[in-house]
């Protein structure tokens, strides 16, 4: 019976490459891509457990929440006089980055950030385009500090080569890269150094086609699991700690 079915599938799916489908119907290709993950979003949040730190409802975005969400990981987690490797994916300029090298205050505690400080390098949604966000590199007041500038795909790979002990850090990756191309290639970069305990800090996490999705896929591909611990804006920033 199964073979009755699934015989004439390949025939199929190439008269429909011959056919040439996506001239007629290309135009649909990015809303019906949108729609599914915003679906696959709307689910995921659907089976998120209601005692998590969560702020309510609001309509309106507020930024400044992030630094509660921040604030709760740090004391449930024990990490303002913990030694941390500390690695940010988006750093602009550098609001973040020095808000997490104040707040630690471990000597021993490394800060490693990441930027193009370029702009962005490909579009962001509707409204972002390509090389906007420019940003100079922030002063850095902390010798515990350091900024790679750069694509991620030119500055990571080197950086974790020669960062061999990374792995046996306990380490705080915030990820505010905004695209998916770059939330998916630096989490397929940092997997083999994760650890049971790290957190993952995601900063627009409830795009659908950018930072949810590198997430999903991210998870699903590695068999990664990783459990949210905190979210503010409606899942906008969201915490997640590798268990």
């Amino acid at each position: 019976m199964k073979e009755l079915i699934f015989k004439p599938i390949p025939t199929i799916k190439n008269i429909l490459l011959l056919l040439r489908l996506h001239v007629l119907l290309g135009f649909l290709i990015r809303p019906l891509s949108f729609l599914s993950n915003f679906l696959a979003l709307s689910r995921w949040a659907a089976k998120q457990p209601k005692n998590i730190y969560k702020d309510s409802f609001s309509l309106v975005r507020n930024y400044e929440r992030r630094y509660d969400l921040y604030r709760h990981v740090i004391e449930q987690e024990n990490l303002r006089d913990s030694e941390i490797t500390y690695i940010e994916l988006g750093v602009c300029w550098g609001v973040s980055f020095k808000w997490w090298m104040q707040n630690n205050e471990n000597v021993n505690s490394r800060f490693y950030g990441f930027d193009t400080f370029e702009g962005l390098p490909e579009d962001w949604g509707l409204f972002y385009k390509s090389g906007e966000m420019v940003s100079s590199l922030p002063e850095l007041n902390d010798s515990r500090g350091k900024l790679f500038k750069g694509l991620f795909q030119d500055t990571l790979p080197p950086f974790v080569s020669e960062n061999t002990d990374l792995k046996n850090k306990r380490k705080v990756i915030h990820l505010d890269a905004d695209l998916f191309s770059s939330t998916i290639f630096s989490l397929a970069v940092l997997y083999p150094y994760l650890q049971k305990g790290d957190i993952i800090f995601f900063d627009e996490f409830n795009v659908p086609d950018h930072e949810f999705l590198a997430y999903k896929i991210f998870t699903e591909s590695f068999y990664v699991n990783l459990t949210l611990i905190g979210a503010v804006n409606n899942y906008y920033h969201s915490a997640f700690k590798v268990s």
